[in-house]
């Protein structure tokens, strides 16, 4: 009999990297089940339901976090409190509405995972009169309302500070599941000798490195002429990222120094935190979640009002990063940790298992729906199904089906 493949939609959205890397690494851990089998669509909501405004709000919010930073704060304190209910709430999950309602239709998703709060989700499947078991992974350390729905199935959060305040608003605990942040694969094996990578990237293994993710931080080229100190014996490595123009900008601002190095997009960044003495970065929970569970100090230089300073807080309170403000404290920071020359301990945070349990636990919510689809296609019409645990049975026995369970179809 052939293995029904478990249909997966997972929704995230690019302001910022952060959630498609975390989609990225449920990907990764979907593809490695040892026994299930899953079809994994990975959907930006917003830029193909509205790619000319994906790109407006796209280009705004990057402004606004570089130039404006009190006003994005502004905008993120007068939204949190939001209800999905309310006027506001309303239309923002409204955006990709119709772009959702064609995806369900044509993937027939068994469950859907949300890693962005785009939830024009539950007003779709209302309005076509369906229900799929539905998920949340809150990629931040900060809460924000604008992720609650009183629909989702479950809620996967990175603290149990989280899990009390989204329990606070009525949620149900069982649904709320303390994880941690979903981090890819490279991030949580053993790392590669610092030496093997040196040589790979032609680094002197001798040389301190300092790794700036340039592309994310405000005022580039005075934050790197703030470092380019005679106290500071270490190279800059400067990850551009996407910024082609950045990256270009950088080359020819600094192609006579010998003490930086301008990167693009590094698909294997984790190769350079291994050789890093340090990291100086945006406050990104990704980011932050990567860097500190393989050891690397951090040094979060002004973090935004909203959700980053509330990633950076909650760090900075159990002594895992240090926040500068200014290019003297910026100097500092970085300075003491190549003094330490060596890494930070890595951090047993949970996010090792995070993915895993996610996987787990979408197997499990949507395994009754799966064994009806599947009872509807594969058994003689005018049959009843005595148990639905025959279905289960029929599917290969890779889940165990525990009634009772959600059964919405």
């Amino acid at each position: 009999m052939e293995e029904r493949a478990w249909k997966i939609l997972i929704v995230y959205a690019r302001f910022g990297d952060g959630h498609y890397q975390v989609s990225k690494a449920l990907e990764q851990q979907f593809a490695a089940h040892p026994e299930a089998r899953f079809e994994v669509h990975l959907v930006d909501l917003f830029a193909e339901a509205h790619p000319a405004m994906d790109a407006i709000v796209r280009c705004a919010y990057a402004k606004s976090i570089t130039w404006f930073p009190k006003t994005y704060g502004w905008s993120y304190r007068v939204t949190n409190g939001m209800k999905h209910d309310r006027p506001l709430g309303r239309w923002l999950h409204a955006f990709g509405r119709s772009k959702m309602a064609a995806l369900l239709r044509t993937i027939e998703p068994d469950a859907v995972i949300h890693t962005f709060p785009f939830l024009a989700t539950y007003s779709a499947m209302a309005n076509a009169g369906i229900a799929i078991p539905t998920y949340t992974v809150i990629t931040d350390y900060e809460l924000h309302t604008r992720w609650i729905h009183p629909h989702t199935d479950g809620y996967f959060v990175a603290t149990e500070e989280l899990k009390s305040q989204i329990a606070g608003m009525g949620i149900r605990e069982d649904r709320i599941h303390v994880t941690g942040i979903p981090i890819r694969r490279q991030f949580r094996d053993e790392r590669r000798p610092r030496l093997e990578i040196c040589r790979e990237k032609g680094l002197d293994p001798d040389q301190a490195y300092v790794l700036v993710m340039i592309g994310a931080l405000s005022e580039p080229e005075r934050l790197v002429d703030s470092l380019l100190t005679p106290e500071l014996s270490a190279t800059l490595l400067l990850v551009a990222g996407r910024n082609a123009k950045l990256c270009r900008k950088l080359a020819k601002r600094f192609e006579s120094r010998t003490q930086v190095q301008v990167i693009g997009y590094a698909e294997n960044i984790e190769a350079y935190m291994t050789v890093a003495s340090c990291i100086v970065t945006k406050a990104g929970a990704v980011t932050l979640t990567e860097a500190i569970s393989m050891g690397v100090p951090v040094v979060v230089y002004k973090p935004m009002p909203g959700q980053e300073q509330g990633n950076a807080a909650y760090w900075s309170r159990r002594r895992a990063l240090r926040m500068a403000t200014d290019a003297a404290s910026l100097r500092e920071a970085v300075t003491l940790a190549i003094r330490r020359c060596e890494k930070a301990p890595a951090r047993a945070i949970g996010h090792a298992d995070a993915s895993r349990v996610i996987v787990a636990e979408v197997l499990r919510g949507g395994a009754g729906r799966m064994a009806r689809r599947f009872a509807e296609k594969s058994f003689p019409a005018g049959r009843i199904v005595p148990d639905i645990r025959e279905a289960g049975e029929a599917l290969g026995g890779f889940f165990e089906i525990d009634p009772p369970f959600d059964t919405r179809i």
